[in-house]
């Protein structure tokens, strides 16, 4: 019986592949020995590993609180510049993933306060730089307006800048 070349690549291939799917199963075997002997190392220290997880977080969280505390009154300091007056500021930890934001203070508005005027301020507490500006600025409007002459305009005027 003669077996031609052909023949035995053939089965030189089939040998290789039945083996090879031999070494995979021994292989996976192992994998599979060394995953229950891990799993039941991880059971058996759970307690612990969850403890040390905890400690961790704790710790983290305690490097946070005091790197934040001695930073505060900078953060206020900062958030207290013109730039930030009115608004809202969002802040962002970890690359966003804890973020909180601080909204700007709301300022009182008087009660059944009706004002014809774009310029009127509806603060309560007003400076006297602050209240004669605003003054002046109504009495502009009105004079734009052509509702006063040039004389009560001028009149109205002096005795704001009198006080």
């Amino acid at each position: 019986m003669s077996i031609r070349k052909k023949d035995k690549d053939g089965l030189f291939k089939n040998i290789f592949a039945a083996y090879f799917i031999l070494l995979l199963h021994v292989f996976l075997l192992a994998g599979i020995g060394l995953t229950v002997i891990l799993f039941k190392g991880i059971y058996h220290y759970l307690p612990w590993i969850m403890g040390g997880i905890a400690i961790m977080v704790l710790a983290i969280a305690w490097l946070i609180y005091h790197r934040v505390r001695a930073t505060s009154s900078s953060l206020s300091e900062v958030l207290g510049l013109p730039e930030f007056q009115d608004r809202a500021v969002e802040i962002r930890l970890l690359g966003g993933l804890a973020s909180f934001e601080i909204k700007a203070k709301e300022h009182p508005v008087l009660p059944n306060h009706t004002s014809f005027s774009p310029y009127a301020d509806d603060r309560l507490i007003e400076s006297t730089a602050d209240l004669a500006e605003r003054r002046l600025l109504e009495l502009n409007g009105l004079y734009e307006k052509d509702l006063i002459t040039r004389e009560e305009f001028e009149k109205a005027r002096q005795s704001i800048i009198q006080g």
